[in-house]
């Protein structure tokens, strides 16, 4: 079966045999597709495999089609990059936000409570966890640099 754009989408997670150009032919767990270039990363035991799409002939699936949750990628995830899988325990979570609207309230910076896990700093400076410089999301580029300079003279442990 040949595959193009929007239905390469529904392979992710899914065992695929990929036949290329060369007629060499790979199988693994579609981990991954560039939305730009279409080139796959698959999964083969603790490796992963670049398949350029311009190599690419034919994929074929190999396990049966199934919806694919976030807890499946979560499990290759683990399987596969042990190293780089966490979990956020929600204990610490809550500690470090304290934390956080605690250090936020000495320089004085005014913040709302959004959700269970989000502050909103400043009106405009959304901190998701867990809580640093990179979890920062705004529009207003100023003053996001000024939250990131507080954030980096926090220490959450």
């Amino acid at each position: 079966m040949s595959y193009d754009g929007q239905s390469f989408l529904n392979l992710i997670g899914k065992e695929v045999e990929v036949i290329l150009g060369n007629g060499s032919v790979t199988k693994g767990h579609v981990y991954t597709i560039d939305p730009e270039t279409q080139n796959l990363i698959l999964l083969q035991s603790a490796e992963t495999f670049f398949v350029p799409y311009a190599n690419v002939t034919n994929v074929n699936l190999i396990s049966k089609p199934t919806t694919v949750s976030l807890s499946d990628l979560d499990e290759i995830d683990e399987a596969y990059f042990p190293s780089l899988s966490y979990r956020i325990n929600l204990e610490d979570c809550k500690k470090v936000k304290e934390k956080l609207i605690s250090h936020l309230e000495k320089h004085r910076v005014p913040i709302e409570l959004s959700g269970p896990t989000d502050i909103v700093i400043a009106g405009v400076v959304t901190c998701t966890p867990p809580y640093s410089t990179s979890s920062c999301i705004s529009t207003n580029d100023i003053v996001l640099g000024r939250i990131q300079n507080i954030l980096r003279t926090f220490d959450p442990s």
